[in-house]
């Protein structure tokens, strides 16, 4: 069910990525990083960085996180077919392996405006400890 990301997995990690996520990005008044940007980063960031997906008949989800010291860092996680709780087995995923790995702290990135994103997280008991700023130029 959730298996480790394969290179050949990429290009439809980025394809699916682009047609879930662009609605988000434009509701909350950004604009979304295109199919192509998105699979740049996933190529350069494999080795470094531990990508999970979740395959029921195909990529249903995605999560993307990487090890510093004691603490993960979750990049992205993003599932297709809302409400099949998909997004809540690859969260589970991410806390197993963080306990197994003895893993003090997992923090992200939630834009302020994504509420839906926010009670989400808020419900495997994140918080939240810092604001980000940031200027347009």
């Amino acid at each position: 069910m959730i298996r480790k990301t394969s290179l050949k997995d990429l290009k439809e990690i980025a394809k699916l990525y682009s047609s879930e996520m662009s609605k988000q990005f434009r509701d909350v008044g950004e604009e979304p990083i295109t199919e192509k940007e998105f699979e740049r980063r996933l190529r350069k960031n494999f080795d470094k960085s531990k990508m999970f997906v979740l395959d029921i008949e195909g990529i249903k989800g995605f999560i993307w996180y990487f090890k510093e010291s004691k603490e993960y860092n979750l990049e992205e996680v993003f599932s297709i077919e809302k409400g099949k709780g998909y997004g809540k087995l690859l969260m589970r995923h991410l806390l197993k392996d963080a306990k197994k790995k003895k893993i003090q702290k997992i923090n992200l990135d939630v834009h302020f405006k994504n509420k839906t994103a926010q009670e989400f997280f808020r419900k495997f008991g994140f918080s939240e400890r810092t604001i980000e700023m940031s200027l347009d130029l």
